[in-house]
C-alpha cells in the first residue's frame, strides 16, 4: 500500500502548474497524543505504557482539481512519535523507540474554498435535505485522508540488551477537521483523529506491528 501511495505522489508531481491552480500550499504543525498498542510478535513480549506525545509537520504541495470545487490534496508529512513499552516477562525493563515517519498524506475530497456550513445547508436544502447530521458528515468526508511511508533508522532500546535498528513502514487513515474559515485565510485551525500502523520484519523473518490511535491539534499556515 505504501508503494502505491508513493507512486501516486510521483505521478501527481508530473502535472503542470495549471492542473494545480486553486488551493494554495500550507504548512501545518500539530501537537498530539498517540496510544500505541503492540501486536503480533512484538506484542507477545511487550505491552503499551499508555498515552505518548507526538509531533507532526504537514505540507500540502499538490492540489489536483477534478471539479470546480473539489480537489485531491497531496501533502508531505514528517514527525516524531516516541513509544515506550513494558517487558511482559520481567515487568522490570522498558523498550523505547522514537518513530520518525516520512511519507505522504492524501485527501481525496478536499474543498477548494474550504468547508462553509452555510453553503452546504443551501446545497442540501435544494436537494431536499436539511438534517445537520448530513452537514456534519460532509464536513468529515471533506477531511478524510490516507497516509503511508517509512520510519527510517528506528532504534529499539532496552536495558540489558543490544540495540536493534529497524525501518518500519507505516500506513494510516483518519479525518482532519478544519475550521469553517475560507481557504484564503492565512491561518487555519485543524483537529486530526486517526490510526496509524507501523510494521517491520524481524531478523527471524517474522513480522511485528504497532497499532497507534492518534489525535492532533494544530495550525496550518498558507505560504
Amino acid at each position: 500500500m505504501n508503494k502505491y501511495l508513493l507512486t501516486i505522489c510521483f505521478m501527481a508531481s508530473l502535472f503542470t502548474a495549471n492542473a494545480q491552480q486553486g488551493m494554495k500550499p500550507r504548512l501545518g504543525i500539530y501537537l498530539g497524543i498517540a496510544s500505541p498498542k503492540a501486536t503480533e510478535v512484538f506484542g507477545q513480549f511487550y505491552k503499551t505504557k499508555g498515552l505518548q506525545p507526538r509531533l507532526t509537520a504537514e505540507y500540502n504541495f499538490i492540489n489536483l482539481g477534478y471539479t470546480k470545487k473539489m480537489f485531491v490534496k497531496v501533502a508531505a508529512i514528517a514527525g516524531l512519535e516516541p513509544q515506550n513499552f513494558l517487558n511482559k516477562t520481567t515487568y522490570l525493563t522498558n523498550v523505547t523507540m522514537t518513530q520518525k515517519p516520512l511519507g505522504a498524506r492524501i485527501y481525496p475530497f478536499a474543498f477548494k474554498e474550504g468547508f462553509d456550513p452555510d453553503k452546504q445547508k443551501e446545497v442540501f436544502k435544494n436537494a431536499g435535505f436539511t438534517n445537520l447530521f448530513v452537514i456534519a458528515g460532509t464536513w468529515a468526508i471533506s477531511g478524510l485522508y490516507v497516509e503511508g511511508g517509512i520510519s527510517p533508522g528506528v532504534k529499539l532500546k532496552e536495558e540489558g540488551y543490544a540495540d536493534v535498528t529497524r525501518s518500519p513502514q507505516f500506513f494510516g487513515y483518519g479525518i482532519s477537521f478544519v475550521d469553517f474559515g475560507d481557504e484564503s485565510n492565512k491561518m487555519k485551525f485543524k483537529f486530526n483523529i486517526g490510526t496509524r500502523n507501523y510494521t517491520w520484519t524481524n531478523a527471524s523473518n517474522t513480522t511485528s506491528q504497532i497499532k497507534s490511535f492518534c489525535m492532533d491539534f494544530g495550525l496550518a499556515f498558507k505560504l
